[in-house]
């Protein structure tokens, strides 16, 4: 098994090919690689050199390169990849997160096998439908404030996507109940399930990657992380959910490394 030192070298010289293969072609797929070059870049700052700064910095970029897919290309990465979400929650950009990415949503569409025609397909119908795509539409929520609609999804996660669409309601009924938790503000609830999620059991089935699953625990530590945005201290006494990156203490200054962000 490869360390996070080999991965990060191994990754410096990817983020330099991509960059020369696809920056004046395929801008989609190269946003898509540079996500994953610059969270493996996170982490070994943060584990193996210290610093949370750049560890900040560089979820900060992966934050700007889900912009630039779901903006540019109407990526449906909300539908699926709640741990990208919550390791962009750990930047610390918090008008970033509020103005920016609790705002992203896409629009796109589907060609129906029936008719060939063209259907509608967009964030906001996936949510009222109770599709996956809720469990992101509430993060945005609680980065927003916005309660009306947090209690209306907490329903249909409640009344239709929990009943209808959840193939392991075992594992996703956790998250529903940190949700109803945190709106609740209750920070004894909130830490309860967090802990659960972080047992060997649950953390085994949500997280998958024999590497990154020895140094955190997704979606936990993001939303432990959510919970201080909202307000809400909470405190889980667990090396998957460092305490160091709990805090809201945002870096100075951010940057924007690469040219088609800017």
């Amino acid at each position: 098994m490869l360390t996070l030192k080999e991965i990060y070298d191994i990754e410096i010289q990817q983020e330099k090919r991509v960059l020369d293969k696809y920056q004046n072609s395929n801008l989609s797929h190269l946003s898509l690689v540079l996500g994953s070059t610059n969270k493996n870049f996170a982490l070994y700052s943060f584990f193996e050199r210290h610093n949370i700064q750049k560890l900040k910095q560089y979820f900060y970029v992966c934050g700007l390169l889900d912009a630039f897919r779901i903006k540019n290309y109407q990526s449906r990465m909300f539908d699926y990849d709640i741990p990208a979400v919550c390791y962009v929650l750990l930047c610390d950009n918090v008008p970033f997160l509020k103005e920016v990415y609790a705002n992203l949503t896409y629009n796109t569409f589907y060609i129906s096998e029936e008719t060939g025609e063209k259907t509608p397909l967009n964030m906001d119908t996936m949510v009222e439908d109770g599709e996956s795509a809720i469990f992101v539409h509430t993060i945005q929520q609680f980065l927003k404030g916005n309660t009306a609609l947090i209690e209306r999804n907490l329903k249909i996660m409640e009344e239709k996507y929990l009943p209808f669409h959840s193939q392991n309601p075992e594992l996703m009924c956790y998250d529903v109940e940190f949700f109803k938790a945190l709106y609740a503000k209750d920070k004894s609830a909130c830490e309860d399930i967090l802990k659960t999620l972080v047992s060997p059991k649950i953390h085994n089935k949500r997280n998958i990657d024999s590497l990154l699953k020895k140094h955190v625990s997704m979606p936990a530590l993001g939303y432990a992380k959510l919970a201080w945005i909202y307000g809400v201290e909470v405190d889980v006494k667990s090396k998957l959910i460092p305490k160091e990156l709990l805090p809201i203490q945002p870096n100075e200054g951010y940057d924007i490394p690469y040219d088609f962000l800017k």
